[in-house]
């Protein structure tokens, strides 16, 4: 049996500040996702989700406990490993898109390659077929300024894409669209695990945004309040 893609195992985080103090933010998490789910973590201002989200993409590491990412234990790893393993794997969707304003569509889309240092007509046969993944082949040659905000989520969606990721990880991902685009953009993200097969942790703070996921890890105070089917973990939040 594959080992889950995610694992946390008691998963500590403290960031320290002043003379030996400490403040505590995740106590000790554990749970799985396995290759192919789609999971909703959500959880009040402060309650440690985006700590935890900084973690699970490699860009934080835990005080304490263990991350392992597709069966490699983060904490035995050092920046240039984590990096590597980060494109290796991970794909990364924000609320602000984290576009860059002077490059057009398909360049945008292109910079993981870029990076992984992929030739020029390679990067450009990428991005083409990423962006008629998401539909917008017809826009390549745009600035981001001259798209709407849920085109503008489509690109970041194509460029998370780029490099194969096995994991898509979208930090409110619908936060800086009105209510219809968001739905658009959930159902992209619906389609890519169902029919694409790709792995999708999403921080929300949406129960609309949480209900396209299959799973919600619902985080109060740093620790796992609820951990389960969506509705299921919703109604006890709300009861």
């Amino acid at each position: 049996m594959a080992p889950p893609l995610i694992q946390a195992v008691d998963l500590v985080k403290h960031y320290a500040f002043g003379e030996g103090e400490a403040l505590p933010v995740l106590h000790g998490l554990n749970f799985a996702i396995a290759a192919g789910e789609f999971v909703a973590i959500m959880g009040p201002s402060g309650s440690g989700k985006s700590t935890l989200m900084n973690i699970l993409g490699c860009l934080d590491v835990p005080t304490a406990g263990h991350y392992l990412l597709n069966g490699t234990d983060t904490a035995e790893l050092g920046v240039d490993e984590l990096a590597e393993l980060r494109n290796q794997l991970l794909g990364f969707v924000f609320q602000g898109f984290n576009l860059l304003p002077r490059k057009n569509v398909e360049e945008n889309v292109a910079l993981p390659l870029l990076y992984a240092g992929v030739g020029r007509a390679e990067r450009q046969a990428v991005a083409a077929r990423m962006l008629e993944r998401v539909g917008l082949a017809n826009r390549t040659k745009h600035r981001p300024n001259q798209l709407s905000g849920g085109q503008q989520q489509r690109v970041a969606i194509a460029r998370a894409l780029a490099n194969s990721p096995k994991l898509i990880l979208a930090d409110e991902p619908t936060g800086n669209l009105d209510t219809h685009t968001s739905e658009e953009i959930m159902a992209l993200f619906e389609d890519l695990n169902r029919n694409q097969g790709l792995t999708l942790v999403l921080v929300t703070h949406e129960p609309d945004v949480a209900r396209h996921a299959q799973r919600l890890i619902h985080i109060v105070d740093g620790r796992i309040a609820g951990d389960g089917p969506v509705d299921e973990v919703l109604g006890a939040q709300a009861a």
